[in-house]
This record gives C-alpha cells, structure tokens and sequence, in this order.
C-alpha cells in the first residue's frame, strides 16, 4: 500500500508539472497563440475526464484521435494555403498523450487505493465482536464463544446455561421513544443483565431485539434465579420517563435451556433456546 501511495503522490506531481509547462509556454507564447489552442485546450480537458474514468487505454485512444485531428487540420492548411506550421502544434502533440497518461495513472492508483480501502473495511467488520450500542459482544462472537462453551462442557462434564432475552413489541417502542432514545434503552438493558451476571458469563447481543447469557458451570435452576433477578429489575424501567403518573414498561420475555449431549451443536442449541422463549408467561 506504501509503494501505491508513492507512485501516486509521484504521478501527481509529474501531472501538476506538466500542467505548469503546458500554461507557462501559452502564457510565454501569446503571440503565436489562435482560436486552435483554446479549442486543443478544451479538447485535452475533454480526454482529461475520459482518462481519469476510463483508464489509460482510453486515455491514449482519445489522445490519438485527437492528434490525428489536429495533424490533419495542420497538414490540409499547409498544403493548400502554405500556412507555416507553429510551434504551438508540436507541442500540443506531446503534451495531449503526456497529460491525459499521467492522469489515467492517477485514476489507477487512486482505484487501488479504494479497492484497499473497502476491502480493509471489510476486514474490519468481520474483526469486530463487539456490539457498539451495547457494548456486548455481537453475534459473531456469541457463536465463537458458545463453541468453545459446549466443548468444555462435554470435556469437563460441567453445566451450561443459555439463557435468551427477547425485547417484545421491538419496533412499537422504536416509533414511541425514538431511535436515540432506543439505543439509551438497549444500552441500559445490556448494563442491568452485566450487572447480574458472573465474569464468566458471556452476554451477546444477537439481534435488534434479542440478547443472550452464556452462563458455564451453571444448571437450570442456578440460571433461574438470575432470570427472575433480571426481569423484575428490567420490568422496572418506564418508557414514559417524562410523565410519571403513567408507566410504560417494557414487555420482556427469558427462555433458558441447560446443555446436553442429545444437542449437536452451537446453532441447534440455539435454536431450542430460543423455543423456550415461548414457555415464558
């Protein structure tokens, strides 16, 4: 990426100088200068826009159409009205093809540069395994943990809880508090279900409206007690902070499911623990 960098800043400059020449021998030759070297202006700011979109072969075609064109003006003049061949046009004949090259590369580079860009974005997102509204891990990491859970578990024959929380009527509260307000919410959810769960518990935010505690070496009955802990608290908070005589609390619903060997793995886990969800009354 450094040496696609260098080239670049290298071909910007060679194209920020050829520009230079190409003023400063008009400017220094005024009194040569014709209705030709204003329209062979406009024509190399024409090939200048094919060449940054369409690349260097476009670049030197439309170069070459263009000499053509004024190699041909210039020659027909000559022959038939003996009109002497200018300095102006030699140098328009270089400068064309040099120019609109220059800026074709820059193009290039600069399509390089992007591709890297996106594909590092990229990258990116598929490193991160935190949700930014929460601060929970994200879906990514639920699975990425929740493998590495049921394999201790059926090594160590130890407990696993899964214990998933669904945000009921997800989009009827959006349109009622807002957005922002929204993200305040689940972000003051995912702070209640930290507080009252073990370092070693793992809690992910699955979906908008979706959470889920990875709870190791805990049984049904010991997930339970931080079920009943979470919902009481959570059914505590009012959406409608700005009238206090009238309440509207959130509708929560918790489903737990305890490992066992019968399940194959982590998406059929899951799965089942999401069933539950349905038992919760």
């Amino acid at each position: 990426m450094n040496k696609t960098i260098k080239k670049l800043d290298a071909y910007i400059l060679l194209f920020l100088l050829d520009l230079f020449c190409i003023l400063s021998f008009l400017f220094f030759n005024m009194d040569k200068n014709t209705i030709i070297d204003f329209i062979m202006l406009s024509v190399l700011f024409l090939i200048l826009f094919i060449s940054y979109f369409k690349r260097t072969v476009w670049s030197i075609i439309s170069s070459a159409i263009s000499i053509f064109g004024l190699g041909s003006y210039t020659l027909y003049n000559n022959l038939l009205y003996g009109i002497e061949v200018i300095i102006n046009t030699y140098m328009w004949m270089v400068a064309i093809p040099i120019t609109a090259v220059l800026l074709a590369k820059i193009g290039e580079y600069i399509n390089i540069l992007e591709d890297t860009n996106i594909n590092l974005q990229q990258e990116c997102e598929n490193l991160v395994t935190i949700d930014k509204t929460t601060g929970l891990g994200n879906i990514k990491s639920f699975y990425m943990d929740l493998d590495k859970e049921i394999s201790k578990s059926k090594r160590y024959e130890k407990p696993l809880s899964l214990m998933m929380i669904k945000l009921e009527f997800y989009d009827e509260i959006k349109a009622l508090i807002g957005e922002i307000k929204m993200k305040e919410l689940l972000k003051e959810i995912g702070k209640i279900i930290t507080s009252f769960t073990r370092k070693e518990d793992i809690s992910c935010k699955l979906g908008q409206d979706t959470l889920a505690i990875l709870m190791p070496e805990t049984d049904k009955n010991g997930a339970e007690v931080v079920k009943t802990r979470i919902k009481e608290t959570l059914k505590e908070i009012n959406l409608n902070k700005n009238k206090e005589n009238n309440h509207i609390n959130l509708d929560i619903k918790i489903g737990i499911l305890q490992y066992d060997k019968t399940v194959e793995n982590a998406f059929e886990f899951k799965k089942i623990a999401e069933k539950e969800l349905e038992y919760d009354v």
